[in-house]
């Protein structure tokens, strides 16, 4: 059996299916058009003989068609078949073979086909395609913003996302009210956001009830993601009981009582406080507050000496304590000494006596005697 096609250029390379819809359509049109023609040609041949000669017209009629069928290029069944499978990487031995696999092809799963669906128009992966099949009722505040912001903010690592959850938080004793009221509006903006966002996308990417209990929960990456997301939870659950225990023993520090920081000095002990104890918990709140004063806009540093200058002094406080202390003594000493080499030796002068009325005493001094002499002032 041969197919005659013909050749239509300009058109634009239609995709697998298409291409083997197409060519059904064409065996079938071909088989119902043979069929047809047997019918007619058996109805007609009895009236043939009949008939005269057929006039010039149909004659004419004829030759045009003969001449469409030889500027249409014929391209065998052989070929159709070799183009498919070297097109598309199919192997039909012929178009029978085409029409059976393509009734016998399975549909694909509603849930594959949703997860698809999903990535083509997202770009993300099967992981977050799983969290937005998780209910989100029952999850804390702090917990649904995470999972947004972790699905929103693409190339962020998990201490990216504690940057961002601390914009979120605040300290009643510490922060005024205007501030605390503003980080709560935030807060109460961002959740109602997180929330329409899951359920926007739960409803357009929703799984049926029985692909949820069963399709992804058998696949290898669906158990390996449950253990991450459970690994991730008691990491955080970690994670929220040491910021507790922190805060807690901070408090305790920077009480009423607070009278500063203890340095150990030779066999004495010293206390200094560079601020207002609620000034100092506030700054030292979190260790990202010392080290942001390093970093630039992209998170680089930008002050490798200020740096590792203030973690030295930070590790060795009693050491540099020590070393102002050994240098304050060295200089207060270098000035004594320098003002006792800086005497003045110079004679002072007796001071001169006065002539005043009545009786006067003066020291003098004379090299044969050793009394004291008195001498009276003779009145005018």
């Amino acid at each position: 059996m041969e197919i005659k096609v013909r050749e239509v250029t300009d058109v634009e390379e239609k995709s697998v299916q298409q291409v083997e819809q197409e060519l059904l359509n064409k065996h079938e049109a071909q088989q119902e058009l043979k069929f047809e023609e047997t019918n007619e040609s058996e109805k007609i041949e009895p009236q043939a003989k009949e008939e005269t000669p057929s006039e010039p017209e149909a004659k004419e009629e004829v030759k045009e068609e003969a001449k469409e069928e030889i500027k249409a290029p014929e391209i065998k069944e052989e070929d159709v078949l070799t183009f498919i499978g070297n097109r598309y990487g199919k192997e039909i031995n012929s178009i029978d073979e085409l029409v059976t696999a393509r009734e016998e092809s399975e549909p694909m799963p509603e849930d594959l086909a949703e997860y698809l669906k999903y990535k083509q128009e997202t770009g993300r992966g099967m992981e977050d395609f799983v969290r937005l099949q998780k209910d989100y009722s029952d999850v804390s505040p702090d917990a649904l913003v995470r999972e947004y912001l972790t699905i929103t903010e693409e190339g962020l690592d998990p201490e990216d996302i504690d940057s961002l959850m601390e914009e979120f938080q605040y300290d009643e004793e510490v922060d005024e009210e205007s501030a605390i009221k503003k980080t709560k509006l935030a807060k109460k903006k961002i959740i109602a956001k997180a929330k329409r966002f899951f359920k926007e996308q739960q409803n357009k990417y929703k799984l049926p009830l029985e692909s949820r209990d069963n399709s992804f929960a058998q696949t290898d990456e669906y158990k390996a993601y449950q253990q991450y997301v459970n690994k991730a939870q008691s990491q955080q659950e970690e994670a929220n009981r040491k910021s507790e225990w922190f805060t807690k023993k901070s408090n305790e520090l920077f009480d009423n009582e607070f009278k500063g920081f203890k340095f150990k000095l030779d066999e004495s002990e010293v206390y200094f406080s560079p601020g207002n104890a609620l000034d100092i918990k506030k700054a030292q709140q979190s260790p990202l507050n010392f080290v942001n004063k390093y970093l630039d806009d992209k998170g680089l540093l930008n002050d490798p000496e200020g740096y590792h200058r203030s973690l030295a002094m930070a590790m060795n406080p009693d050491k540099f304590a020590q070393f102002f202390y050994e240098q304050g003594k060295s200089s207060a000493t270098e000035d004594v000494m320098r003002k006792t080499k800086n005497i003045d030796m110079k004679t002072r002068d007796t001071p001169a006596a006065q002539a005043k009325s009545g009786f006067q005493v003066r020291s003098v001094s004379s090299p044969s005697s050793n009394g004291l002499r008195i001498k009276s002032i003779k009145k005018t």
